[in-house]
Formats: structure tokens, sequence, C-alpha cells
């Protein structure tokens, strides 16, 4: 999805969908920590890391197109 064609409104969905999502993940990881496992499988761990880091890459062009709609400065 390319950013710069979407209006104000969808971006700052985008960043409420996106911020939802990660915010969801962090959550079942906190659930499963709390049913007895000591440890995070190195799989589940690598997603996790995997996912975490796709919501921040969109996150932060979501933002930077705000920013270069709407400059500070």
């Amino acid at each position: 999805m390319q950013c710069a064609n979407l209006t104000d409104e969808q971006l700052w969905r985008a960043i409420a969908r996106n911020t939802d999502k990660l915010s969801a993940l962090i959550h079942q990881q906190v659930e499963l920590d709390g049913a007895g496992t000591a440890e995070i499988h190195p799989r589940v761990r690598t997603d996790l890391i995997r996912f975490a880091s796709r919501f921040q890459r969109e996150y932060r062009q979501y933002v930077d197109e705000l920013r270069r709609r709407y400059p500070l400065g």
C-alpha cells in the first residue's frame, strides 16, 4: 500500500489498526507467558519479532507520510 495515495483519515485509521494489532500481539504473548511457560519457543519468538517489525515499519511509513504533508517548520 502506498501511503501517498491515502487520505489523512485513512492514514490515521491505519495507524490505529496497526497499534491495535501490535497491542493484541503483545497481549497474546503475555497470556501465553502467564500459562506457565517459562521460555518462549525460538520459532514463536522469531514470529513475534517478524510481526512486530512489520507493524513498526508500517507505522513509520504512515507517520512519515503525515510528517511529509505537515512539516513542523
